[in-house]
């Protein structure tokens, strides 16, 4: 039976580290909220959690319900932070940049493999 490339996994927790990092500065760097910064970080973490559970099916190909399921939590963490822009009024870069990584472990989630 076909077993998760462990490379593409850690990929995406790597992406998903990055994000955590930039999170981090920009909270110093912004002052943002405290409650978007617990709330994203939350997420981010319910999301890394959800990794953990990607497997491969039968066929050898990557199971499409654990993918969802961090694919949800993916979209979930989006969202908020797209609540949060709006409610706390936060920096155009630090949306950006964390859209963008956001976006990258969108990628690197896409690349996981079986082998």
């Amino acid at each position: 039976m076909a077993k998760i490339d462990v490379k593409s996994v850690r990929d995406v927790e790597n992406s998903v580290r990055d994000f955590k990092n930039w999170l981090a500065a920009f909270k110093t760097e912004y002052d943002l909220a405290d409650e978007a910064v617990e709330v994203l970080d939350e997420k981010i973490a319910e999301l890394s959690d959800d990794c953990k559970e990607i497997k491969c099916d039968r066929s050898g190909k990557v199971d499409a319900g654990s993918v969802k399921t961090v694919a949800n939590a993916l979209r979930d963490t989006k969202n908020w932070l797209a609540t949060f822009a709006e409610e706390y009024k936060l920096p155009e870069e630090a949306v950006d940049v964390l859209s963008d990584e956001l976006d990258k472990i969108g990628k690197k989630l896409a690349a996981v493999e079986c082998k």
